[in-house]
């Protein structure tokens, strides 16, 4: 995994303060990554496939599903502080295990993983709840509405890579070029289409918006990349839960190497901690086995075969 995931949270929240559009945010993510990916194509940096719709219909969905989770993990961190959002985040793994089980072929996870993913939970519970602002949560309709969408989104995905093969490259591209077509109701919400004037002034005025802005754009081209290139190789769970660590491992780090002293407790410190141990306790689950042979049924069939072979010797032997 690229470290992109790890800081995604953070940037975007940074953006959000100096910039509070996500509608518009989203649309510039989009754009910025679709042109980016097209240039370096036709440059020749990298193998591409154009934008073709016979190509695109089996994929049309991804971008939806993907853009209603970055709307709804954007509108979370709008009314959640940062470490409330990783709570929620760490609970979406225990609903893409019970889908990889139902609908993925795949078996539920063993006794450890379970405890493992549990212990997350738990852990990050404790570490929200020891922080500087607590467990803060202004609309509940969001967080609920981020753990269902990025559940589905996690499986749903991981279903449309197998069943249309493109390359990683080609999957961004088509990802954030289609993602624009679903535009419109986002920006409705806000009524963000009322305020591009006010969108540019901020822009252009508000200190550090124009850094802000450009850097989630190049760190959701980073996530983008990384995310559908690892996703190829590992279940939804696995995915889900490689990124909740990944998050957990920055804001350690930033806790150990640039909070004050004493401004972080111990009990923050010691739940991460528990965090990342529960993480790695996870083990990816297996595919289910196949059904077992109905008793008798191989009996059956060898004796069947058996009387075959007779049948066929007595009619040698008659002629």
């Amino acid at each position: 995994m690229a470290p992109a995931p790890s800081a995604v949270m953070v940037v975007n929240k940074w953006a959000l303060k100096v910039f509070p559009f996500p509608g518009l945010l989203m649309c510039l993510q989009f754009v910025s990554s679709a042109v980016a990916v097209r240039l370096l194509s036709v440059c020749g940096q990298l193998e591409c496939e154009p934008l073709i719709w016979s190509r695109a219909r089996g994929f049309l969905l991804v971008p939806l599903v993907f853009g209603v989770a970055i709307f709804t993990n954007i509108k979370l961190l709008q009314a959640a502080s940062v470490e409330t959002a990783i709570v929620f985040r760490t609970i979406v793994p225990l609903f893409t295990s019970a889908a990889d089980w139902i609908w993925m072929g795949r078996a539920f996870p063993e006794p450890r993983s379970a405890c493992g993913l549990l212990i997350v939970v738990g852990g990050s519970i404790v570490y929200a709840a020891s922080s500087a602002e607590g467990i803060r949560v202004h609309t509940w309709l969001w967080a609920w509405s981020y753990i269902f969408v990025l559940a589905f989104e996690m499986v749903y995905v991981k279903h449309v890579l197998g069943a249309v093969p493109m390359s990683t490259w080609t999957r961004v591209y088509y990802n954030n070029a289609l993602a624009l077509g679903f535009m419109p109701p986002f920006m409705l919400v806000g009524s963000e289409y009322t305020r591009l004037d006010e969108a540019m002034e901020t822009l252009r005025s508000a200190p550090y918006a124009a850094i802000a802005v450009s850097a989630s754009c190049a760190i959701g081209l980073g996530i983008s990349f990384s995310g559908f290139g690892f996703r190829n190789l590992v279940t939804a769970t696995t995915f889900t839960v490689v990124g909740v660590m990944n998050k957990l491992l920055t804001v350690l780090a930033s806790m150990l190497l640039f909070a004050q002293p004493g401004a972080s407790s111990s009990w923050a410190l010691l739940a991460l901690l528990a965090c990342i141990g529960g993480g790695t306790m996870y083990r990816q689950a297996p595919l289910r086995a196949p059904p077992p042979t109905p008793e008798g049924a191989e009996d059956e069939r060898e004796g069947l075969l058996r009387q075959e072979g007779d049948t066929n010797g007595s009619s040698v032997a008659s002629s």
